[in-house]
């Protein structure tokens, strides 16, 4: 399918050369314009939580939205769906290619009521949001889902948002203070999310959803080599609630990587009353693979020790029998609730020293001096408040593993590290 192309008639009317406009265009601020080829589907509540006023409000945004936006310079195509109970694609991506007809096309779109099923919405938005708007080959456009609501979830959210951004869209949130931390949720980091703090607050939202459309977070991330070994605390002191979040934290990670064995290749060590290696780096060769074993790792419960986790990953997991690749970058990621830290700061310099670098992620009210010994050094150290908060910290962890300056080492060579030895 072409992308839409807007065209000066011989009266100087802007008109769409698919079909003709019975109407003018607002102005469009060059600077609004949106350069990159992308696929945008709003997706509004339409809930009796979310209101009649708020449905209208995000209403009145996306026409604000594509009068402001889409124009000559754009490579952005627009549709509308809205939800309660169950999706309903109102306006399939790229079936209006004239502004004026996208938006009085938003007026017939009515409001639902009933319940607010957010996560129910974002599984049918994966599977079927974009089906009249695929494209194949070089030419597919970035895909991304804006989600505009009031209205708290009365469904979990975050097994179907993970599901949606497996899929590789891109979702960003629109909403107000009391939905920002479900957003953040949902969206994966608190940079994708708009918060507004009344109805003209909303509007000046517009420029920074524009920002977002194209941004790529990480550059050049994805094909960075890198052997990484994840390891997570599933101790008693966690608890298997806990040690769920932890490995949705982790999974949301895993989706801003290629994993493949020339690139990206990743491991996963758990550690409670016993240590066990979930998956070795060479075990799988694909994200989709990865993605499911995190979903599959034991919670062990017991008391668990860092300082032996650690041995474990230097002496069985970070070798060339394992996987490990002489001359790749190497990194252990340990998440960990704080307790049985204490005999982990000699284990881990030894990985150090061995070229391995270690970053700790520490959850809730743990010991800080023991996780600071840990961390080494150059205190690669991220500390979060609480397990609830783990996703609004990971765009930190994905530019400290893509900045790479954790290496090399005083006493230790990046050139195979244990893997060496």
């Amino acid at each position: 399918m072409e992308a839409r192309v807007f065209q000066k008639d011989r009266t100087g009317t802007t008109a769409s050369a698919h079909r003709p406009s019975e109407g003018r265009l607002t102005a469009v601020p060059p600077k609004l314009s949106v350069e990159c080829r992308v696929d945008i589907l709003f997706l509004l509540a339409s809930s009796a939580a979310a209101t009649p006023e708020g449905f209208q409000r995000a209403k009145a945004f996306v026409k604000r939205f594509a009068q402001a936006v889409l124009g000559e310079a754009s490579r952005a195509r627009v549709g509308v769906a809205h939800y309660n109970s169950k999706l309903a694609v109102a306006v399939p991506v790229g079936e209006y290619l004239d502004v004026p007809d996208l938006v009085r096309s938003l007026d017939g779109v009515p409001f639902g009521g009933g319940p607010t099923l957010t996560g129910r919405a974002l599984q049918q938005v994966a599977e079927r949001g974009f089906g009249s708007a695929a494209w194949t080959g070089q030419d597919r456009p970035r895909r991304v889902v804006v989600l505009m609501t009031e209205a708290r979830s009365q469904d979990e959210v975050a097994g179907p948002a993970l599901f949606a951004r497996a899929r590789e869209l891109l979702l960003l949130g629109v909403g107000s203070e009391a939905v920002q931390a479900e957003l953040e949720e949902i969206t994966g980091s608190p940079e994708r999310v708009m918060v507004y703090t009344g109805p003209q607050d909303l509007f000046n939202q517009i420029p920074k959803l524009r920002g977002h459309l194209c941004s790529q977070p990480h550059p050049g991330c994805r094909a960075r080599p890198l052997d990484l070994v994840f390891m997570l605390d599933a101790s008693a002191s966690v608890g298997p609630e806990n040690f769920a979040r932890m490995q949705s934290f982790l999974r949301s990670c895993t989706l801003q990587f290629d994993v493949n064995p020339d690139v990206m290749q990743m491991g996963l060590v758990v550690y409670g009353g016993q240590v066990q290696t979930a998956f070795g780096l060479d075990t799988h060769t694909t994200r989709a693979t990865v993605l499911r074993a995190l979903s599959q790792a034991p919670y062990l419960g017991g008391a668990g020790s860092a300082g032996t986790a650690l041995l474990h990953i230097y002496d069985k997991v970070m070798t060339v029998q394992m996987g490990a690749r002489p001359g790749v970058p190497k990194v252990v990621i340990v998440v960990t609730g704080g307790q049985g830290v204490e005999d982990a700061a000699v284990p881990a310099e030894k990985l150090r020293d061995n070229g391995v670098s270690v970053l700790v992620v520490g959850v809730g009210p743990v010991l800080r001096e023991a996780l600071r010994r840990l961390a080494g050094p150059r205190d690669s150290l991220i500390h979060v408040a609480a397990y609830e908060d783990l996703s609004h910290h990971q765009d930190t962890l994905i530019e400290w593993i893509c900045r790479g300056e954790w290496g090399p080492h005083p006493r230790g060579s990046l050139q195979g590290g244990t893997s060496a030895r």
